[in-house]
């Protein structure tokens, strides 16, 4: 029982810091590097432009697979550990929850937006600006979720006994 108790809570520790690192490296090192200020400052339609933001975009789609993934995870370890007795568990499930919801909100319509605006052209438009700065906050609050998560997960590393 102590073996699967740790075993969960590492599930967990671990889905929590995938989560927050790779949001961490996108927003901060893989978006900027490849759509740095000289390809922005590139006029519309430029095929340098355009291969950094379908790169940014493939990169986004990856990183919103991998938080469904690490967001389903988390959550199945906390709900598992809750069973077993450890009340904090649950609580802890709450963060990655909701960013499996930012993730999905990403991938299944603010991206496909974005590229669909892309498509037709329209990146000059409020509405892309809108877009990209929606996409750009999910990423910020998947961010703050995943700290949170890993706040949390400090508190399952003893088990039904850390409550």
């Amino acid at each position: 029982m102590r073996a699967v108790i740790k075993l969960l809570g590492f599930v967990y520790r671990l889905s929590a810091g995938a989560l927050f690192g790779a949001q961490l490296f996108f927003a901060a090192v893989a978006a900027p590097s490849a759509f740095n200020r000289e390809v922005a400052a590139l006029p519309q339609g430029h095929p340098l432009r355009t291969a950094a933001a379908d790169l940014v975009g493939r990169e986004l789609a990856a990183l919103d697979r991998l938080a469904l993934t690490c967001a389903a995870l988390a959550v199945i370890a906390a709900i598992l550990l809750a069973r077993r007795g450890s009340a904090i568990a649950l609580r802890a499930a709450l963060p990655p929850v909701l960013i499996g919801l930012c993730a999905a909100a990403s991938a299944m319509l603010v991206t496909p937006a974005i590229h669909a605006l892309r498509a037709q052209g329209s990146t000059a438009t409020p509405a892309f600006g809108r877009l990209h700065a929606l996409s750009t906050a999910l990423v910020a609050v998947e961010l703050l979720l995943g700290a949170l998560a890993l706040w949390r997960a400090g508190a399952l590393q003893g088990g039904p006994s850390a409550d």
